[in-house]
This record gives structure tokens, sequence and C-alpha cells, in this order.
């Protein structure tokens, strides 16, 4: 039975996304529609309760992607930016909740980071300087990179949609249904702005599609995950995205001008079975990316 508290689209009169109207609308906590309680009568699965935390953490790395992003020519477009931050303040509320619900099982979410020697370290430089890296890369980009953030958006909500279908569908407490139903809401009105305005901005640029072509390519999937174990990431791909979904979801990629035959999430269930997600394997790519991307910026400035 459809929820009649969930929020709607909000569309303006040329029927375009009234951001506007999102940003008044935004959805804060679920708790209150939560019976932690539920769950002292019948747990779910423990493979359950591993992948919520694991995507608690992922909702969560949002507000470490959007501050990278704001560095960037795409805090110049008013309406992507009032867009990013209600998206941003709506994801902490959906990891909140997940996190209630994985704490009801007496398990910590941030048991979900990668707590090996050094990355404790590396995650530190890496929040610092990458604000730093991703301005100096985005300026001398230009207006195309805005393109490039809201492609990444769109795949990233579009993998977190289908885990989230596919993690209820194996366990379907009644709790959890309810709590997927709230979120995939949500999630519903974040797919109607950027899949539409990734389209259009990629539609209009050659050189917006080459520069998304290549990023996404080359980021570690879902948004987040390098910061996480590597075997909890196998573990989402193996559980939530199997290779059929893959399928489906890189069929939706094909449907943003220039990134037609990526693969991207298939080959991301690869690189995660084979160990090559992680903060590591990241940190050692990234410097490298960076200059390039630098060399390309000023190459076609």
């Amino acid at each position: 039975m459809p929820d009649e508290t969930a929020p709607v689209i909000p569309m303006d009169a040329d029927g375009d996304f009234d951001v506007r109207e999102f940003a008044r609308t935004a959805v804060g906590t679920h708790r209150p529609s939560i019976d932690l309680t539920a769950f002292e009568q019948r747990a779910l699965l423990p493979r359950t309760v591993q992948m919520l935390s694991y995507l608690r953490e992922v909702e969560r790395a949002t507000l470490s992607y959007l501050r990278n992003v704001l560095v960037t020519p795409t805090h110049k477009d008013a309406r992507v930016t009032a867009f990013l931050t209600t998206w941003a303040f709506e994801k902490f509320w959906i990891s909140d909740a997940l996190g209630a619900v994985a704490e009801a099982h007496a398990v910590d979410p941030r048991d979900q980071l990668d707590h090996a020697p050094g990355r404790a370290v590396l995650r530190e430089l890496g929040e610092r300087a990458t604000p730093i890296v991703e301005s100096f890369r985005a300026n001398a980009i230009g207006p195309d990179v805005v393109g490039v953030h809201l492609a990444t958006v769109a795949v990233d909500d579009r993998l977190g949609e289908a885990a989230y279908r596919n993690l209820a569908a194996a366990d379907p407490h009644p709790q959890l249904l309810s709590l997927v139903e709230r979120i995939l809401a949500v999630k519903r009105r974040h797919l109607v702005f950027v899949e539409k305005d990734a389209h259009d901005r990629l539609s209009r640029s050659k050189r917006a599609r080459a520069l998304a072509r290549r990023a996404l390519s080359r980021l570690d999937w879902p948004i987040g995950a390098r910061d996480l174990r590597p075997e909890s990431t196998a573990t989402f791909f193996d559980s939530v995205i199997d290779s059929p979904t893959a399928a489906e979801l890189d069929a939706r990629v094909d449907l943003l001008p220039g990134l037609q035959g990526l693969g991207l999430i298939t080959h991301a269930r690869v690189r995660a079975a084979t160990g090559g997600t992680g903060l590591v394997p990241t940190a050692a790519r990234s410097l490298g990316r960076a200059a390039a991307s630098l060399r390309h910026g000023k190459n076609h400035g």
C-alpha cells in the first residue's frame, strides 16, 4: 500500500523539477517511523545488518563528496547547489536511520571502515588534500565538470536504489520493507533531477561527455567505497548487486550521452571480487589522475 506521507516529486508549471519546493519539503529523520523493538522479536539476518551498516557508511560519504564538489565550478550554479545540499541533507538522515537499525542489532556501522594499519593516516591526508586538488583540477576544466558531477550522482543513486530493493527482497522483515519504501521514495526525487539534468548537460557538450566517460570509469563504486573494508565491498556486490542487476544498471548508464558501453557496475563487481577497491589502491591512482586531469583542462581551456 503506497505511503500517503511519501514526499512528492516537485514539478513546476513548466514541467521542470522545482528545486525550491524540493528544498522546502526536504525529508529529515526517519527514526519516528521505525519500530526498533520489532527487531527484538524478529531480528534481521546477519548479512542484512552487515549490508545496512555498509550502506550507512556509503550514505554518509555524501558529505565528503559534496565538500569536494562545492570547491569546483559546480558551486556557481545556484540550482545545482541548492539540489545537492538538500540531497546531502536527505542522505544524512537515511544514514542515521540505517545506523539506528544496525545499533538495534548491537552492530557498530563504523566497523565497515577500513582500519588497516596506515589507513587512518591516508584517510586524513585524503580529506585534507582532495578538496585542494579537486579545486585546481575542476576549475581548470570549467563548467563542463557540472555534468560530470551530476552523472556521478545519477549512477550512484541508481546503484543504491537497486541495493535497497534487493536487500529488502532477500530479507522481507516488515520494518525493513517499510524503511526501504521510504528511502526509495526519497531517492526517486533525487533521480528525477539528476538523470534529466545530467542527460541535458552531457548532450550539449562533447567535452563534458569525454570528461564524464573518463572520470566515471575510474571511480570506485559505490561512492565512499574507497574508505571501507575491501571485503565489505566484495560482500556488497556479491549479496545485493548480482550480475543481472549489474547488467541492468549498466544499461541505465548507457542512456546517458557519451557513457555507452562502459560497464561501470559490472567492472566494479569484478574489481571488488579481486580486491581492487579500497583506500590504498585508490590513493595510488589519485595523484596520477589529478595530474592528468589538470593537463587535460589546460589543453582544452
